[in-house]
């Protein structure tokens, strides 16, 4: 008896296989993590919620999130197809789950867009000098922004990974630089007059000082570990087989982690979190944009300038890196005729999805405008609001995993662990942090954005929009059946196989993940 895992009717879309190399799979989810423009955005607010005790809150919220990144591995392995989330949940879960699931990543990617963008404006201010940012100027560079990001995402995956591999390289020289210079002046007792001693309670989960601390810490750190998952939605693409495409999202889970933790602990030692002291992570005026508060302080002015452009770069990257599989996950939505065909088309000269390319491109920029004119800040909100959908789609790939592999993780201790029990444990995890997130967000004075008719402004941001796919999912059903149908995408589970059965090969995976039973 063989272990058939290898999903099947499978189709390709077009895309050109080999175009992304492996180091550049890993850079991919590397720069959709943006580490430079993340970290300006969301440190300031992890150490406003949980304190002192951000490294290990990062640390914690990092294993819910390991869990999904080997449910993406494993789910690779057996089918890297563009479609990612929405091509598993529908063939482990069911049509609805998995058209729900690539429904959340698209708004997450949407999302992420928003915040990113906020972050450009604020940068090219600094830059210019600006004290206020007029609204001409804001709509201005916001437009130049996603029209060139998209621009070159649309250009082609082997253009976009060689521009996002220098990019990054970029941002984490700056960074790990950076976290040598807060130390340095930290054991020379040059840090804050705020700040307190690094120390090992820091690592402790046991000083936490509450369940919220950890809770919206743990959110914050959800949006800054999101997208490791990018670089598999170029699996199709990418040089080697399909196993090793799946070790890419792990690998730079790790780098990411580590990199974040050292840098926090760093951060914390030299500016402390007393939000009444102007040098610290929590002041008003820093909390949106750390890194060029720290850079200012280590440096000065030239330091600060050099700061900036390198946050710019990173939510360039990002927001590249971010577009590129959500583009390919539309791709094969359509393909499967799960939204309009038209989406399914591939520009025979750069074999990439232009038109599903643009369309997410131009969302983002019809959301950036909306936002603008309701939201205090857009940086904040849309932190706390794309939280949900993350939840959202990294649930349906976790699910899809433990319920894909069931039937054959069971004979190997190994395998049922990080098959079936880890993914679901993540699930589970996700689901009631999703839940209470929910909830919080109803509240009107939770985030910047006040409330509308009485519910929070954030909850509307975050999980109308969300549910607002419900009723996309039926208008569609009914114009387009044949996908709920399971006509073009059908259920399908790993399974024994007897000896010399033939087996069905898929477009990119000629040969399922066999062991002897």
């Amino acid at each position: 008896m063989y272990e058939e895992t290898a999903m099947h009717g499978l189709k390709a879309k077009g895309l050109k296989k080999g175009s992304v190399s492996q180091t550049a799979a890993v850079t991919i989810g590397l720069a959709a993590t943006a580490p430079a423009y993340s970290l300006t955005g969301a440190l300031g607010h992890g150490a406003f919620e949980s304190g002192y005790q951000l490294p290990i809150v990062l640390i914690l919220s990092v294993i819910p999130m390991f869990f999904v990144a080997l449910s993406y591995k494993h789910l690779t392995t057996s089918a890297p197809d563009s479609g990612t989330v929405f091509t598993w949940g529908t063939k482990a879960i069911g049509p609805r789950y998995g058209w729900f699931g690539g429904w959340s990543l698209l708004l997450a990617s949407v999302l992420s867009g928003v915040a990113a963008t906020q972050i450009i404006v604020n940068i090219m201010a600094i830059l210019f000098n600006l004290t206020e940012i007029p609204l001409w100027f804001q709509f201005t560079i916001a437009i130049l922004f996603i029209s060139s990001t998209t621009y070159l995402t649309a250009k082609g995956a082997e253009e976009s990974s060689r521009t996002t591999l220098i990019l990054t390289v970029l941002q984490y020289g700056l960074l790990f630089t950076l976290a040598g210079l807060l130390f340095l002046n930290v054991f020379q007792g040059n840090s804050s007059s705020t700040a307190i001693p690094i120390s090992l309670q820091w690592f402790n989960p046991f000083a936490i000082s509450s369940f919220n601390a950890f809770l919206n810490g743990f959110l914050v750190a959800l949006f800054i570990f999101w997208g490791f998952d990018a670089s598999l939605a170029m699996s199709e693409e990418t040089n080697g087989n399909s196993e090793q495409a799946g070790r890419s999202g792990i690998i730079a889970m790790i780098i990411t982690v580590i990199t974040y933790v050292v840098f926090a602990t760093a951060a914390l030692a030299y500016a402390g979190i007393d939000e009444h002291d102007n040098t610290s992570l929590t002041a008003g005026g820093n909390i949106d944009s750390v890194v060029t508060v720290l850079a200012t302080n280590i440096i000065g002015t030239y330091g600060a300038t050099a700061a900036a452009l390198i946050i710019a770069i990173s939510a360039f990257s990002a927001t590249m890196s971010t577009i590129m599989p959500s583009a390919r996950v539309a791709l094969a939505m359509a393909i499967y005729r799960a939204i309009p065909h038209k989406f399914s088309s591939v520009n025979p000269k750069t074999q990439t999805p232009k038109l599903a390319t643009w369309a997410i491109g131009i969302m983002t920029l019809i959301v950036y405008i909306t936002l603008s004119a309701i939201s205090e800040s857009i940086v904040r909100d849309s932190i706390l609001s794309v939280s949900i959908a993350v939840c959202t789609y990294y649930t349906v790939a976790a699910i899809s995993c433990a319920l894909y592999f069931h039937r054959t993780a069971f004979s190997h201790w190994h395998t049922a662990l990080s098959q079936v029990i880890f993914p679901a444990t993540g699930a589970i995890i996700l689901i009631a942090v999703g839940i209470l997130q929910a909830w919080n967000m109803l509240d009107p004075a939770y985030g910047s954005s006040g409330s509308i008719a009485g519910i929070g402004a954030v909850f509307l941001i975050g999980v109308v929009t969300l549910m607002f796919g419900v009723p996309l999912m039926v208008w569609w059903k009914h114009h387009e059946p044949t996908f709920f149908r399971g006509e073009t995408l059908p259920i399908e589970r790993a399974h024994m196989t007897a000896d010399g059965t033939d087996r069905e090969p898929t477009h990119d995976n000629p040969r399922s993940n066999n062991r002897s039973g």
